[in-house]
């Protein structure tokens, strides 16, 4: 039986869907790949920026509370216990307010266009 060029068999149709959903499936995955990776630059710049602040306003805060006790070793000695405090309230509460929060951010990110 010889197929008609403007009628094709329905293998051919067949082939040429799942040729068609294949690309579709790897353009998915690039517009989501490189939307992570934008994500995860621009973030990893937020980080050393927000490193660099802490850093420079730890250094202003043990320098200001050194002159004010008039000595820069109790200064920055109050400065490293307040990190100290803030680094056991963040292992006792990580779980909860850290971990699920950030779990929840990357599912949204990584999911992202299901619902459309």
């Amino acid at each position: 039986m010889e197929q008609n060029p403007k009628n094709p068999s329905i293998i051919d149709q067949i082939k040429e869907y799942i040729e068609t959903r294949i690309t579709l499936l790897k353009y998915k995955a690039t517009d989501q790949a490189t939307t992570i990776a934008a994500s995860v630059i621009a973030y990893a710049i937020l980080a050393v920026l927000g490193l660099l602040i802490l850093m420079f306003a730890s250094i202003t805060l043990g320098l200001g509370l050194g002159a004010a006790l008039g000595s820069y070793w109790a200064g920055f000695g109050c400065v490293t216990l307040v990190y100290i405090i803030l680094a056991v309230l963040v292992l006792v509460l990580k779980a909860k307010y850290i971990e699920a929060p950030l779990i929840g951010f990357f599912i949204s990110k990584l999911f992202k266009n299901n619902g459309k």
